[in-house]
């Protein structure tokens, strides 16, 4: 008889994720949101940039490439911006190169997680970020409509 597989337990968290991908977006939400995580969407990097000004976060997903401003441009003005230089960035990227998870590294974010991912993947990144990072205060969090 097949075990079932152990469930992570850790804290809910509010994730942006920045995709240009639509079903890449919907995956994210989907397999997030059943773990018990708020997830706003957004489809480039001006959305993203937006949701990162009116609202706070534990966690920011991001794609490197995108249209208009790639995910390496976004990383450094989140990195100096007000509301999310503290808040801890995951990589989703189709780079199987050393050398883009170097950069990653350089520009500060702390994992970075190859497309295609399995949920597993996707669920165990998010879990030690979680347990790694402090939760932000829910009375800075302000509540965002979610994006397709």
């Amino acid at each position: 008889m097949p075990q079932a597989r152990p469930r992570l337990r850790v804290r809910a968290m509010r994730i942006l994720a920045i995709d240009d991908e639509k079903d890449t977006r919907r995956l994210l939400r989907d397999i997030l949101g059943s773990a018990g995580h708020q997830v706003i969407a957004a489809a480039d990097a001006v959305q993203g940039l937006f949701y990162a000004e009116i609202g706070r976060f534990d966690l920011i997903l991001l794609d490197l490439m995108m249209p208009v401003m790639d995910g390496r441009q976004l990383a450094r003005v989140l990195a100096r911006h007000w509301n999310t230089f503290d808040t801890p960035i995951i990589v989703l990227s189709c780079l199987k190169d050393e050398a883009a998870r170097r950069e990653v590294r350089n520009l500060g974010c702390v994992s970075f997680l190859e497309k295609p991912f399995s949920p597993a993947e996707l669920l165990t990144t998010v879990a030690a970020c979680a347990r790694k990072y402090p939760q932000v205060s829910p009375a800075a969090a302000r509540i965002l409509p979610p994006a397709v």
